[in-house]
């Protein structure tokens, strides 16, 4: 059984000078080692309970990482957005191997790190090119690969991928199932795309437009499936009743 890594309860936010919960008494668990994919309509309050549990704004109610209060941001958890938020003036290399570098990790330290993060996101021909230089696709394999370095705990991840064309953005749902084998970690990430959600979750948490808060979470048996070219006719009916059920929830 899977420990809990992350743990809420009656968590409840509100934005500054505000009187009105944008989230109210909400529960959930994110286990050590899973993909907790939380699905909503647009403004149901996903990325303000990201931004609580990466410590970025204050909540109410319990939630804890590691049975520790969060606070405030730490290293245990690394965020990428769908901006990549990059420093387009550093190259590849310096980009993914920064935040070693500010914990003052030894050179020796860091260039093992990132050669191993390079070979993982596929760019270590890239890593003397500047930022800049990328195209979108590779631009989040840097950022991803530059969170991965710290060996965060927790990889929090805010429609990483909602910016980038249908291919690109399947070859880097196949690189989040890839690491996440690899590295060992939790990864807590908010899309729109329900395929992408079926595809990379090993849980489905929902959210609709009125209750503020997370209503349903589904265990996910399709993690992994290319859930857009199936073959089988029988897994394709299940994953469109699977599909229709979140839809359903989110609507409701």
């Amino acid at each position: 059984m899977l420990e809990t890594l992350i743990k809420a309860n009656n968590l409840s936010i509100k934005y500054p000078n505000t009187t009105e919960n944008v989230i109210d008494k909400t529960d959930f668990e994110i286990c050590d080692n899973e993909i907790f994919v939380l699905v909503g309509p647009s403004g149901c309050g996903k990325s303000t309970i990201l931004q609580a549990v990466a410590g970025f704004i204050p909540a109410d109610g319990d939630l804890s990482m590691s049975g520790q209060k969060i606070t405030e941001p730490d290293w245990n958890r690394g965020v990428v957005f769908q901006n990549s938020s990059l420093y387009p003036w550093f190259t590849v290399e310096k980009n993914i191997g920064f935040g070693l570098k500010a914990r003052g990790f030894s050179p020796e330290k860091i260039h093992q790190r990132v050669d191993y993060l390079l070979d993982i996101i596929g760019l270590s021909e890239q890593r003397k090119s500047k930022t800049f230089e990328l195209s979108g696709g590779m631009k989040q394999r840097v950022a991803i690969a530059r969170v991965l370095a710290n060996k965060s705990e927790l990889l929090l991840m805010d429609e990483p991928f909602g910016a980038l064309d249908a291919f690109t953005r399947f070859r880097m749902q196949q690189l989040i199932l890839d690491i996440w084998q690899k590295e060992k970690t939790s990864i807590f990430m908010i899309t729109h795309d329900l395929n992408e959600a079926i595809r990379c979750g090993s849980r489905i948490a929902v959210m609709n437009n009125h209750d503020k808060k997370i209503i349903q979470t589904f265990s996910n048996q399709f993690q992994g499936i290319d859930v857009e070219n199936i073959d089988d006719f029988d897994i394709e009916k299940k994953i469109d009743k699977f599909r229709s059920q979140i839809l359903n929830l989110i609507n409701s």
